[in-house]
């Protein structure tokens, strides 16, 4: 469990998909370890930590400066990333060139930033300035923007950052460093086998192909920074695709959650209304032509037919499963049915009963028995005959972690405007 923050620089969602630099970094990891990711967004920065120790999260990846203040919370992995600690004006200000020249100056940071911690540490040093904390609910992205706008008059933000606002169009600018610093991800003291699995990981791979080419696209890369700019405006209004109407629609008559229609309408077509598989499932919801006959909907490639039709099918799938059984597990089912059929999903519930797993829930007991189905040893008795049987195990697993990620989203979208959704 990855417990960041929803910004460009570590995690956010692009049309639908998760992405981010520290995501992407801990992505990889899991995936090389047979980890599932999950992630846990808190409220406020200040909150990142106390996430950590109170046991919602394994690992706080956000961009986070190593200090010695941080380190007494937390055991930190060997530094991932450096960079330089800037004071940021505004483009044109030539008034500031070293510390002597904040003096009588106002800067604004978190309370909760390593920032603030650096500007405690000066403040006797130089007469008069002043160092005005500002609510931790805000990224650092918003007080740049503040200082770009005029309602700031300074700030401080580290270097990677500055080049993801530059290449954005800021009219920002370094009016010089303060100092290096390094970034680093943190686990509890109690967790030296995953401290040791990550520090391992950035010893092998900093520096190398797959962290170049990450801090490329997201550091360098101006259209993908546009994007990510972009995806976090839609994150914060609320809305997770074009097609959110017709989602809650469906979902409101068919008493289903639209955020996982709209995971899974990602999942089958990346809100793509033209798509078109190789065996013919057609539109958002990529259903069959014959399954949309059957269901009364024969032009498939138009979205509002196409959502109604998949979320009727669905919805069917999740009402022929036993009702005794919760709801999101049937919802789970239901989702592998969708991907792989119906009879598929009943011989694995049938197979983990047989294995001493729980044949009621999905994961890590009848995915188990998912993935032993495509082995010949199984299939070859199954009265349903041969499937590949670990695309449903990753279909679900990917529209559950996207649905996780929706709802984070959108809670902090009403968080940071409660009037709007």
């Amino acid at each position: 469990r990855m417990i960041t923050r929803n910004n460009a620089l570590t995690y956010f969602i692009h049309r639908g998909r998760q992405v981010g630099f520290e995501y992407e970094l801990i992505k990889e990891f899991a995936d090389r370890h047979n980890l599932r990711l999950d992630i846990v967004i808190p409220a406020s920065h200040a909150e990142l930590l106390a996430y950590l120790n109170e046991g919602k999260g394994d690992i706080v990846a956000a961009a986070m400066t190593i200090t010695e203040q941080r380190q007494v919370q937390a055991a930190f992995t060997r530094p991932y990333n450096e960079v330089e600690e800037l004071v940021i004006v505004r483009t044109g200000e030539d008034s500031i060139a070293s510390l002597e020249d904040l003096a009588g100056r106002t800067v604004h940071v978190r309370q909760s930033s390593s920032f603030y911690t650096t500007l405690m540490a000066l403040a006797d040093s130089i007469q008069g300035l002043q160092v005005a904390p500002l609510p931790d609910s805000l990224e650092t992205e918003d007080i740049l923007a503040g200082v770009e706008e005029g309602r700031y008059d300074i700030t401080l933000c580290d270097s990677n950052l500055l080049d993801v606002e530059l290449a954005y169009g800021r009219q920002l600018k370094a009016a010089f460093s303060i100092k290096p610093t390094a970034l680093g991800w943190a686990v509890r003291e109690d967790n030296p086998a995953l401290l040791a699995a990550l520090n391992q990981y950035v010893q092998k791979e900093k520096g190398g192909l797959f962290f170049n080419v990450m801090k490329k696209r997201y550091f360098e890369n101006k259209r993908t920074i546009t994007r990510a700019k972009d995806s976090l405006r839609v994150d914060l209004s609320g809305r997770l695709s074009p097609y959110d109407e017709l989602a809650k629609k469906y979902a409101r008559q068919y008493g289903q959650d639209w955020r996982l229609i709209t995971a899974q309408m990602y999942q089958e077509s990346k809100f793509d209304p033209q798509a078109t598989s190789w065996v013919g499932a057609r539109g958002l919801m990529q259903v069959m032509p014959d399954t949309g006959r059957e269901l009364g909907f024969t032009d498939l490639y138009d979205p509002e037919d196409n959502i109604h039709a998949g979320v009727k099918y669905l919805s069917q799938l999740v009402n022929r499963f036993d009702p005794n059984i919760p709801k999101k597990e049937r919802m789970r089912f239901a989702l592998a049915a969708y991907n792989v059929g119906y009879g598929h999903v009943l011989e694995a519930r049938r197979l983990a009963r047989e294995k001493g797993w729980n044949p009621d829930q999905w994961f890590g007991h009848v995915e188990q028995a998912m993935r032993l189905l495509a082995k010949p040893a199984y299939h070859e008795r199954s009265r349903y005959g041969f499937c590949r049987c670990g695309q449903p195990v990753h279909y679900v697993s990917n529209i559950q972690d996207r649905y996780d990620a929706y709802v984070g989203m959108l809670t902090m979208a009403r968080e940071s405007d409660p009037e709007r959704l």
